[in-house]
């Protein structure tokens, strides 16, 4: 069968991870594709893989889709059906991530998938989403679109309860992020370094208000602690290195500057850019891991590496939930007992580190069957 992987933005390690989880999971019985709206440079750092020109465009979306309202559906309709890699694939899937909600705009992306449903008649279903708190619009404009397709997996209790909220769905699966997919890499022990290290993620986030002083408070607590503790400070992303795009290194640079850390030599930034794999290798060399990216904690718990979450939306507290380690966790505006959680943190001992081992093996498996299943509806006759 041909896969299509609509919605693909590798750039970021953290939706690098979702993608190539999945993908390489297609890849074992199928040809698959991967869409892109950052073409060229996708190509150059993953030449490996099959990659199209995503219509996803943000200069197009914005010019059309929001600009002519009453003729965009119309403008996108040809391109879409037209498409070779819509018309050929057997089965479109949008790619694992946490794109639909409302701030994002979601009515485009629903747009393509219907399409592909209604007219292409093609396999279609979305993967490991997060569903927003959507405006009543869009909540709306998701069932209308939704209804349509053959499954939609989404990654947390949140989000497949609100989905139930919005409309009498019956194409709904609750599993767990994509990322587990990836595997578990059991690393050996790092007891002989001589310097510990604390690697910290950080991102800019200011959707539902959030507040960039007291997050960079957070941060400044954080890294006060982990020098007491005598750890060597390094940042470092699942996002960073590449012009013309989000760059968590810049925020870094940020951060420091605004803290007046700039002379301290125990503080540092990585801004190279890393793909996924060199970005792994990476986070092996660091005793602990401090990430405000989701995705830079779980690539972390997958190579062995405990990770502490700075949970800027549902999706971060959603999983330290099911992964069982919510004490490693805060709020991106909490202060609140961060010191005795990072206590907790520091101080995690083999046991604990068995039972996180355990748990997470339990997710990757279950993630392998949750898979089967999306292979099972896909493969299904029309």
């Amino acid at each position: 069968m041909k896969i299509l992987i609509d919605n693909c933005v590798p750039l970021n390690n953290g939706d690098a991870a979702l993608i190539f989880s999945i993908g390489k999971k297609f890849e074992n019985k199928n040809q698959v594709v991967y869409n892109t709206n950052n073409f060229a440079k996708v190509k150059e750092k993953y030449p490996e893989n099959s990659w199209s020109r995503s219509l996803l465009d943000r200069r197009i979306y914005r010019l059309i889709w929001k600009g002519l309202p009453f003729l965009n559906k119309i403008i996108f309709f040809f391109p879409i059906i037209l498409k070779k890699e819509y018309r050929q694939a057997d089965a479109i899937i949008s790619a694992p991530g946490g794109y639909i909600h409302s701030y994002y705009g979601i009515e485009f992306r629903m747009y393509i998938l219907y399409l592909c449903k209604k007219i292409l008649k093609k396999k279609v279903g979305i993967y490991s989403q997060s569903i927003g708190n959507l405006s009543r619009s869009d909540q709306k404009i998701f069932i209308k679109y939704a209804k349509n397709l053959d499954f939609i997996f989404v990654r947390d209790e949140i989000s497949y309860h609100r989905v139930l909220e919005y409309g009498d769905l019956k194409n709904v699966f609750l599993t767990k992020d994509a990322a587990f997919l990836l595997g578990k890499k059991d690393l050996q022990d790092k007891s002989d370094k001589k310097k510990r290290k604390v690697a910290i993620s950080v991102r800019s986030w200011d959707k539902e208000g959030r507040s960039k002083a007291r997050y960079y408070d957070l941060i400044g607590t954080i890294i006060t602690i982990c020098l007491e503790k005598d750890f060597e400070v390094v940042f470092l992303s699942t996002c960073q290195g590449l012009d013309d795009y989000v760059d968590d290194s810049k925020v870094a640079e940020n951060i420091i500057e605004t803290l007046n850390l700039k002379e301290c030599k125990s503080i540092s930034i990585d801004n190279a850019y890393h793909d996924l794999n060199e970005l792994q290798f990476a986070i092996r060399d660091f005793d602990f891991v401090i990430g405000t990216r989701l995705h830079m904690c779980i690539l972390s718990l997958l190579n062995s590496v405990p990770a502490f979450n700075i949970s800027y939306e549902e999706k971060g507290k959603a999983t330290y939930e099911y992964l069982d380690i919510v004490d490693y966790s805060i709020d991106y505006n909490s202060e609140n007992n961060i010191t005795e959680k990072l206590k907790v943190f520091f101080e995690i001992d083999e046991s604990r580190k068995e039972t996180l081992s355990k748990k997470i093996k339990e997710i990757i498996a279950e993630q392998e069957d949750f898979f089967e299943i999306a292979e099972q509806l896909i493969i299904e006759e029309k």
